[in-house]
């Protein structure tokens, strides 16, 4: 897992090429699912100022059960 310091949400599309495909938003925690060039699916936890919090790879199946999991 890389360390992400500081760094907006708008700013990791252009970095890792990828595009999102989901975000859903809790209280001050926005959960986004992306999806990269190489096809991997990758899970991000950003804050309210859209800063970067957590970042891990997911599985397809995982991308698409946290997708189809309704609130």
């Amino acid at each position: 897992m890389k360390r992400w310091n500081n760094l907006k949400l708008e700013l990791y599309s252009l970095t890792s090429k990828a595009r999102k495909i989901f975000s859903r938003a809790y209280e001050d925690i926005t959960l986004c699912i992306f999806y990269d060039v190489r096809e991997r699916f990758k899970l991000l936890m950003v804050d309210k100022e859209e800063n970067i919090i957590y970042e891990r790879e997911i599985t397809r199946a995982e991308a698409f059960r946290i997708i189809n999991t309704r609130p």
